[in-house]
C-alpha cells in the first residue's frame, strides 16, 4: 500500500512528501512519482485529509525470485459522509509483462470539511462487516511507542499531520496532537490478529479490511478484540486511555486451518 507513495525513489521528496501535503509543488509532480502523474484536484472546503479505510486482497503469491511490478489505480466513488467526503480508489499490483495481478487494494480517504460536490461512483462493499454479539474470543493490548510516527513516516508518508503540532491540519482536523498514521494503526492491529490466528505464517493470508473510526495518538494503548467465525476473524480496536473505537468494520480472512483452537 505504500509502494505508490515512494514512487521509484528512496529520497524523502517522494510522492507523499511534506511539500506535496503543504501544497508547495507548484503543479510539478515530485521526484520519483509516475511520469504521467498530475496534481489531484482538491474538493472545496477541505481542511485536512485523513485515511478512512483500507482493504487488501492477495490474488496470488508474489514470486520469490522477484520481478518488475506496477500499480494501476482508478477512482471508484466519491460520497458525502458526515463532515466531509469519502473518496475511494481501487488499485492492483501487477506484472506488466505477463498481466498477472498479485494484490488488489481498495483505499478510502476522508476529506474533512469538503462540500459543494455530487456523489458519484459505487462505494466498495468490503467494509460491510460487524462483530458478533458476544464476548470476544481473544483480547490483546499493545502500547504504541510515542516515537512510532517518527519511525513510520520513513516508509514513505511524510504528512506533517503525523509529526508537526503546528501543522494547520492538526487543529483544522480537530485533533489535540499529531495523530498516528492510519496504516500504522492498521499494521499494529492486523499483526496482533495474524499472530493469534495464523501463527505469523504469511501463506495463510487471504484478505483484510479496516475502517479508521477515530485517531490514535502515539503513546496510547491499543486494545484489539477478536471474534473467529470460520475462515474470518472479525475485530475491533479501542484506545485504552479514552475507550474510543479506533478500528471498526475490520476482519482478516485466512486460508486453511488456524493454529489457534
Amino acid at each position: 500500500m505504500l509502494l505508490s507513495q515512494k514512487g521509484d525513489t528512496q529520497e524523502i521528496d517522494a510522492a507523499a512528501s511534506s511539500n506535496m501535503y503543504l501544497g508547495k509543488l507548484n503543479g510539478v509532480p515530485p521526484p520519483g512519482s509516475p511520469k504521467t502523474s498530475k496534481p489531484s484536484p482538491r474538493l472545496p472546503g477541505v481542511k485536512v485529509g485523513v485515511d478512512a479505510q483500507r482493504y487488501v486482497e492477495k490474488i496470488k503469491p508474489m514470486p520469490i525470485e522477484g520481478g518488475t511490478f506496477q500499480i494501476r489505480s482508478r477512482l471508484i466513488a466519491v460520497s458525502a459522509k458526515g463532515s466531509g467526503a469519502l473518496t475511494e480508489t481501487e488499485s492492483e499490483l501487477f506484472d506488466p509483462e505477463t498481466g498477472d495481478v498479485y494484490y488488489r487494494f481498495v483505499g478510502g480517504g476522508f476529506s474533512i470539511g469538503a462540500h459543494g460536490f455530487k456523489d458519484g461512483g459505487t462505494t466498495s462493499p468490503a467494509f460491510a462487516v460487524t462483530v458478533p454479539d458476544r464476548e470476544p474470543d481473544v483480547v490483546v493490548e499493545e502500547h504504541v511507542d510515542p516515537r512510532q510516527a517518527h519511525v513510520y513516516r520513513l516508509s514513505g508518508d511524510y504528512n506533517p499531520l503525523h509529526i508537526d503540532p503546528e501543522f494547520p491540519g492538526v487543529a483544522g482536523g480537530g485533533f489535540r496532537a499529531p495523530i498516528l498514521h492510519g496504516l500504522c494503526t492498521m499494521g499494529h492491529t492486523i499483526r496482533q490478529v495474524f499472530k493469534e490466528y495464523c501463527g505469523n505464517d504469511a501463506s495463510k493470508f487471504k484478505a483484510c479490511a479496516v475502517r479508521f473510526s477515530s485517531p490514535v495518538i502515539p503513546g496510547e494503548t491499543l486494545v484489539t478484540k477478536m471474534w473467529k467465525d470460520g475462515d474470518r476473524v472479525a475485530f475491533i480496536a479501542e484506545v485504552k486511555e479514552t475507550g474510543k473505537v479506533c478500528i471498526s468494520n475490520a476482519y482478516l480472512d485466512i486460508v486453511g486451518p488456524s493454529p489457534k483452537l
